[in-house]
């Protein structure tokens, strides 16, 4: 397991208890300096404050498990059109528009409904559509697909 997965599972754990997700988390080592960052997804909202909250709990954390204080942490929302990468993700923003690219080419539009390693079900105006994973080519949220 790298430095950054051990970090990741920790520090997910550590921000679950203010309702916050870890989505992705990176450490890059630079001659004499570490940079975390993190990105954070609240299904209620990620603003400043998430963020914030989020900072204020890892960085006595991230101190402890890097064995420095001089490191530089970011802490950023997803943004509106974060490109999923992986399954994990699909859980995380279950509920949150999609747009997907398959492998063919074409294209679908949704609500991720639920996910697994095998499928994407979206929820399409009331309709599911299943689409296996490994048909999937890219996928990004898409806020325009919410509250339709």
């Amino acid at each position: 397991m790298t430095e950054s997965q051990q970090l990741y599972n920790d520090i997910a754990e550590l921000i679950a208890g203010i309702g916050v997700r870890l989505v992705d988390l990176t450490v890059s080592r630079l001659k004499n300096s570490v940079q975390v960052r993190a990105v954070v997804y609240s299904p209620s909202g990620t603003g400043i404050n998430e963020c914030a909250r989020a900072h204020r709990l890892m960085q006595p954390r991230l101190a402890e498990l890097l064995g420095t204080e001089d490191f530089q942490l970011e802490v950023a929302s997803p943004g509106l059109d974060r490109i999923i990468h992986d399954q994990r993700e699909y859980e995380i923003f279950t509920g949150r528009g999609v747009a997907i690219v398959l492998e063919d080419g074409s294209q679908e539009q949704g609500i991720i409904a639920s996910s697994d390693s095998e499928a994407l079900v979206l929820d399409k105006h009331g309709e599911r559509c299943v689409l296996p994973m490994s048909t999937i080519r890219k996928a990004k949220l898409d806020f325009s697909q919410e509250g339709r």
